[in-house]
């Protein structure tokens, strides 16, 4: 089932960019809980260990799931981490008019099922992918697939609908703020954010100049996040069970269990993958994240981009997670869809990934946590949804 945590990077949480902007920045500077030795991360070489105990516990995992579906009464079991109860979710109006999500990289994979979930669950959503043609197929299938089920099941079931608004390439500053002005000029508020596409590959450099990896995963999030805060703030997301504090919008950010392998206090270098310690005292400080979106600095941008979105998560939180109990705020949560054999593997070998789609997860259980984080009723101090446990949990 989908696990939740307040990660101990709440307490002890590195610097975020956007730190030296808070008024407390001089206090989390000085404060030595802050060092590294006390953060839960952990270096390359441990790193490299956990890899073949990793693809053991998947293949295991999957095993296990693989047989109980031949067992009489497998439902049961309660093995299905999707299912959640419509009193714990976001209301859906009966109107012509239904709540609007933006999903990234949504035309395959994780992205994809997580679109196709909320829009059979009564969501406009919008499909945000670099490619238009890409997007358009991956619109058409999803509506029809909510066509051929509401035939299926009933009729009078209040669904939604995918649509294609531009490209979006999160490689790209001006393509952000292109996406986000056509937004704003077609839609008044923002229900979800998922903030979903990612890539593995590092090396490349974008056309503003910085790491492919770390803008494509966080830096051009973050961009697209700010600019469409307005509109999320004036969403609202309500229960039919009023002992839940309504919300305004809500913010998804993918992140990754291999966020505990960003120390501060190694960089691995792109060339000839040495690594060493940093000039920064074990501080994830502007100078780390700076070296992180520069090209040619680190080779665990990927990593450090999910570090970087649940430190996001966070922030965002104290920004615009509202006050008191009648002022509805922007709730963010970051998620972990787990090892899941998906389009982030393209560049493997098709043997690496025959062997992936044979122990990860699908797209389709990679995307529980995505759909739990973007419409469920979580804990108050929920941060960082995870589909299975952990061995990193602390």
């Amino acid at each position: 089932a989908i696990s939740w945590k307040r990660d101990a990077l709440v307490s002890k949480a590195p610097i975020a960019p956007s730190e030296r902007m808070s008024p407390h920045a001089d206090q989390i500077h000085n404060n030595d809980d802050w060092k590294s030795d006390m953060q839960p991360f952990y270096a390359r070489a441990t790193f490299m260990k956990m890899g073949p105990l990793a693809l053991l516990y998947s293949v295991l995992f999957n095993s296990v799931l693989r047989i109980l579906s031949y067992v009489p009464f497998n439902s049961l079991l309660h093995i299905n981490p999707s299912t959640l109860h419509p009193e714990d979710c976001f209301m859906i109006p009966n109107s012509s008019t239904p709540p609007i999500a933006i999903i990234t990289g949504s035309n395959t994979g994780v992205g994809f099922e997580t679109a196709q979930g909320l829009a059979q669950r009564g969501y406009h959503v919008i499909l945000a992918c670099r490619n238009r043609q890409k997007g358009l197929d991956a619109v058409h299938k999803i509506n029809q697939h909510i066509i051929t089920s509401c035939r299926e099941e009933d009729e009078s079931k209040v669904v939604g609908k995918a649509s294609f608004l531009q490209p979006l390439d999160l490689a790209s500053f001006a393509s952000i703020r292109s996406f986000c002005n056509s937004f704003s000029e077609t839609y008044d508020s923002l229900n979800i954010l998922v903030n979903n596409a990612g890539i593995n590959s590092q090396g490349d450099v974008t056309e503003d100049g910085l790491e492919m990896c770390f803008q494509s995963n966080f830096v051009g999030h973050f961009l697209l996040t700010k600019l469409l805060i307005p509109s999320l703030l004036n969403a609202e997301n309500t229960y039919k069970n009023n002992k839940y504090k309504d919300e305004a919008g809500r913010i998804v950010n993918l992140s990754s269990v291999t966020h505990h392998f960003a120390p501060s206090n190694e960089r691995i270098h792109p060339n000839d993958g040495s690594s060493d310690l940093s000039e920064n005292n074990g501080i994830h400080d502007k100078h780390f994240w700076l070296g992180s979106a520069m090209p040619g600095v680190s080779a665990a941008t990927y990593r450090e981009s999910k570090l970087a979105s649940i430190i996001f998560t966070i922030e965002l939180n104290k920004r615009y997670g509202g006050g008191g109990e009648k002022v509805m705020g922007i709730r963010s949560v970051a998620v972990s869809p787990g090892s899941v054999s998906s389009d982030i593997w393209r560049n493997e070998s098709a043997l690496t990934q025959k062997i992936y789609r044979m122990v990860y997860l699908t797209p389709q259980q990679g995307s529980s946590t995505s759909i739990a984080g973007s419409i469920g009723n979580l804990p108050i101090d929920a941060i960082y949804l995870q589909p299975y446990w952990h061995p990193f949990m602390r």
